[in-house]
Parts: structure tokens; sequence; C-alpha cells
């Protein structure tokens, strides 16, 4: 069983106060190296056919009972990373979970005091993850993986702007213009045609554009399902216009 598992490798930062078959009721008092004070909040763990899932006891007691820039679901459950409670069958991978809430309660900290999540630990929602896995593998490849999260935290890269086309057979369009990702030769810029690492490069766009519309999709939907901002970050797309996002998940499904 997942959740035992996870009992047998409870740490010494969580005081566990009821156990059962299919649920783990407790409270976390996590030191903070460097702080004076410390991360307190009743947790509930759960199986949830064979899935370990986590949220507060009572949600919106601590955090938002939802907020998609903190990675608290609209199940009222907290996202500790894709696929993060699957799979659960030693006390190695217990052990692995256990790590991951440390760190988005600590992360949840930082949220907290500058209403912000912290750079380089976003993974897009729903099911744009994927895409940016996808995205971020290509990059890295190029060797412009530093560029790909500074884009994720808001600037604009040419691999972002949308003004590159791919054609129907996986090419990249006008290939006698420079190579996007600035490929030289001597000195001289490469065409897109003879680029030596098309591959990464048409990848990183189109994984990119992937992720961009699943994001907004994933949002249109919040939206239509009536979730609303809760105010506690300084960006959230669902305190923007819905309009327009409105429009696209409409055409989508």
């Amino acid at each position: 069983m997942p959740l035992s598992h996870i009992l047998d490798a409870c740490p010494t930062w969580f005081q566990v106060s009821s156990a059962a078959l299919d649920e783990i009721l407790g409270s976390v008092c996590l030191e903070i190296d460097g702080a004076a004070d410390t991360i307190n909040i009743d947790l509930r763990i759960r199986d949830q056919s064979g899935a370990i899932s986590v949220q507060e006891q009572v949600p919106g007691t601590k955090y938002p009972k939802t907020c998609h820039e903190r990675h608290l679901q609209s199940d009222e459950h907290f996202c500790l990373g894709m696929h993060a409670g699957n799979n659960i069958v030693s006390g190695d991978h217990a052990n692995v979970w256990w790590g991951l809430l440390k760190h988005f309660l600590e992360l949840q900290r930082v949220a907290d005091r500058t209403k912000r999540w912290p750079p380089q630990q976003q993974m897009s929602h729903g099911d744009a993850g994927p895409h940016q896995i996808a995205a971020a593998v290509a990059a890295k490849e190029l060797g412009i993986e530093y560029e790909y999260m500074r884009m994720l935290e808001g600037e604009e890269f040419w691999f972002s702007t949308g003004t590159y086309k791919v054609s129907s057979r996986g090419k990249l369009a006008n290939g006698w213009l420079p190579c996007p990702a600035g490929c030289k030769r001597q000195g001289k810029a490469i065409p897109r045609s003879r680029c030596c690492n098309s591959r990464a490069v048409v990848t990183l766009l189109y994984q990119e554009k992937l992720r961009r519309m699943k994001v907004d999709l994933f949002y249109a939907l919040s939206r239509l399902s009536g979730e609303v901002c809760c105010g506690t970050m300084l960006n959230c797309p669902l305190r923007e216009s819905s309009s327009s996002a409105a429009a696209r998940v409409t055409a989508s499904v």
C-alpha cells in the first residue's frame, strides 16, 4: 500500500495525529535554515486510487483553497510535481515524496512573502507540462536553456514570439533566412535550411507553441468553471480579461 510507505518514511518535522488505511492526518513544524520562524500547517494525506495526494486538513486555512500560480489545484490538493504521488512502492519512493512536500512548503513560504512563485521552480499547468519539458530539452540541446527559463518568467525570446513558422514537413519556413538560433559558420550566419540542429529548433518552436496553447486552454476552462483570482500573487491570468481566452477555448473544444 502506498500510504504505508509514506507512513513508515514519515520525517521528524511531521507529527502524525491519526492514521487509517486510506488517510493520514498530521501537523508540520518545519524549521527553515537561517530563519527565526517555522512552517506550521495541518495536513491530510490520502491514498486516492493508488496515488498519494495531500492538502490542508481544512483547505483555505493557511493557503488559498485554489491558486494555480501557487500550484494549489482546483480540487484543493497540492501539486508537488508531475505524477509526484504515483508509483510509491518503496521507502525510497516515499522519501522522495516527503522531500517534494518539504520543498513545496518552502516555496509556499517564499510565495507568501514575495507574492511571486520562486524563479525556475514553475511547471506549466494541466496538459502543458509535458510540452514544457520537451521544449526545455530542445533548448538545452541548443545551449539556450537559461533563456528558456527566463522566458517562463516573463521575458520574450525568438522561440516565444510566434513569428517563426514550421512547414507541414517539419521544416522552418523561409529557409534562406538566418537560423533563429544564431548559428554561424566562419563568422557568418547560417541559413535555416543548412542549420546543423534544425530538429531541435523546430522542436523548441513547436513544443513552446503547444505549451502556450495548453496554458491558455487551462485558464480559459478555469474561468468557465467559475474560478476567480485569490489575490495573493502579483500576477495571475484569472485576474485578466477572460474574453480572448474564452473565445480560444470555445474554438478548441
